[in-house]
């Protein structure tokens, strides 16, 4: 008998204690550089898509959180957190981006003053 047959795998992973979809957004609206450079361009495309009734997926958003996540691992060094974002979780992240950035154009968030 092995340790596996009595534990499964999955339950020897380490917890982060933390949800790192919302972690993982923060950094993504929080962080000067990523913000600037990779952030706010796409959401500024993505508002002139909204405002033109043009549709969006969720899944336009895929290529920024893999970088975000990249740069988010790269920067906090922690224990437990996996070398690749899962598809799940890349998931997850872009639609609550989706969500909550079709809110805030909506709010006028975005808008040129």
């Amino acid at each position: 008998m092995q340790i596996t047959d009595i534990f499964p795998a999955d339950s020897q992973k380490k917890e982060l204690g933390y949800d790192l979809k919302d972690d993982l957004i923060c950094f993504m609206q929080n962080d000067p550089t990523f913000y600037r450079k990779t952030y706010f361009p796409v959401m500024h495309k993505f508002k002139e898509y909204i405002k033109s009734d043009l549709s969006v997926r969720p899944k336009a958003f895929e290529s920024i959180v893999k970088k975000a996540y990249s740069q988010y691992k790269d920067t906090f060094k922690v224990e437990g957190l996996e070398s690749d974002l899962s598809e799940e979780l890349c998931r997850e992240v872009c639609e609550e981006l989706h969500r909550i950035e079709r809110q805030n154009i909506k709010d006028g968030h975005y808008d040129d003053e």
